[in-house]
């Protein structure tokens, strides 16, 4: 009867790996990391485990890398001339100023319906429309400002925002109706 190989994981450095254990320790790490590099080639991911040189760690004929290197591997692989150039992020401070300028309009834009209720038919088609779809808001730039500011929301006015963001579609619902625009008559 032949004794059962030992349970234990064994840990041996990169250079006293056998060449199998390497071709092991590299199909382990394309199989981890497929979903993030799918394009790479062979020569890439063999190239950064070469360059890495990691402890291997030995379970069975099972062959694996730690956590620690395999996120070190990633980062060498992330860097891939294979790899396309990704476009910069854009900054998260202008990002921010960019949600707020959009949420302010939105404020703005409630101001200013009392005086399209004044006289609906004063204003052209466009400016109409763009005041009205200003004021009525869009909740992904609301999600983006409040994900991106604390404290107050918005800017002074002379109208509760809470109250005008609540009326809003109401009031363009009747300026539409007094303006005669089909489907609001009646």
């Amino acid at each position: 009867m032949t004794p059962s190989p030992d349970p234990t994981p064994l840990c041996i450095p990169y250079a006293q790996a056998t060449p199998h254990q390497i071709c092991l320790a590299l199909a382990y790490t394309m199989v981890a990391l497929s979903e993030q590099f799918p394009t790479l080639s062979f020569a890439a991911w063999a190239d950064a485990l070469l360059q890495l040189k990691p402890d291997l760690w030995l379970e069975g004929d099972a062959v694996s890398i730690d956590d620690e290197n395999l996120q070190h591997l990633t980062q060498r692989l992330a860097d891939s001339p294979e790899l396309p150039e990704l476009d910069p992020p854009i900054s998260p401070d202008r990002a921010a100023y960019v949600f707020k300028r959009l949420f302010n309009y939105q404020d703005e834009a409630q101001e200013a319906l009392p005086d399209i209720v004044a006289n609906p038919r004063a204003y052209g088609s466009r400016v109409f429309t763009l005041v009205t779809n200003l004021a009525l808001g869009n909740s992904v730039v609301d999600e983006l400002f409040h994900a991106t500011h604390r404290g107050p929301q918005g800017r002074a006015s002379t109208v509760a925002p809470a109250l005008a963001r609540a009326t809003v579609h109401e009031q363009v619902r009747e300026l539409r109706r007094a303006r005669g625009e089909m489907g609001y008559t009646g």
